[in-house]
């Protein structure tokens, strides 16, 4: 996995609840451990957290500029709307698979932007974090969305970080998430609430 000494398949959906700036940089070890792995990596998310991540993978001896020249890794735009930005991550990852790599890892920080115009809905990127565990199930890829518990109000802990992810990240320790919520469940709620 990249983040402690943890180990999951490709199919993995996991919120990663961070408080510290050295948790923080501890997510671009996801990352690191996907590109010596050969593996594709997106970054979601806004523009301050990609430019620490990047940092972080260039003081770990990683080469950013070529892997962003060679689209190992690559920066998704944010959308608005959860049905354009899953649009965006199927295109990439389709094209990621066509040219032959194993796994795609993504990396969400969709916390950051939260309220600037053209960034999603609160109510949006809870759609999206459903949605996205659906589509992990079938696509060869690993998600983390990274979670700053310090920030986000506690709504938005519980429904997008605890209720849409099976597994969670926390104090270096992967667990099975038993206040997960199935996709189909999650958004029939959402949808009438």
């Amino acid at each position: 996995l990249g983040l402690g000494n943890e180990l999951v398949a490709p199919g993995a959906h996991i919120a990663h609840f961070w408080e510290s700036e050295r948790e923080f940089d501890a997510t671009a070890g996801f990352l690191a451990a996907g590109a010596s792995r050969g593996e594709a990596c997106v970054l979601v998310g806004h523009d301050a957290a990609h430019e620490r991540l990047l940092a972080s993978l260039e003081r770990r001896g990683l080469n950013v500029i070529a892997l962003m020249q060679e689209r190992q890794l690559q920066v998704a735009s944010v959308r608005s709307s959860a049905d354009e930005l899953l649009a965006e991550l199927d295109e990439r990852i389709k094209n990621v698979v066509d040219r032959g790599m194993p796994v795609v890892r993504i990396l969400g920080n969709l916390n950051w932007g939260r309220g600037a115009p053209g960034w999603p809905s609160d109510k949006e990127i809870l759609r999206l974090e459903a949605h996205v565990t659906r589509a992990s199930e079938r696509l060869p890829t690993i998600v983390v969305c990274a979670y700053d518990v310090t920030s986000l109000p506690g709504p938005l802990l519980w429904k997008g970080g605890l209720e849409c992810h099976p597994l969670t990240f926390r104090r270096d320790c992967l667990r099975h998430n038993e206040h997960h919520v199935p996709p189909a469940r999650f958004l029939e709620e959402l949808s009438a609430g």
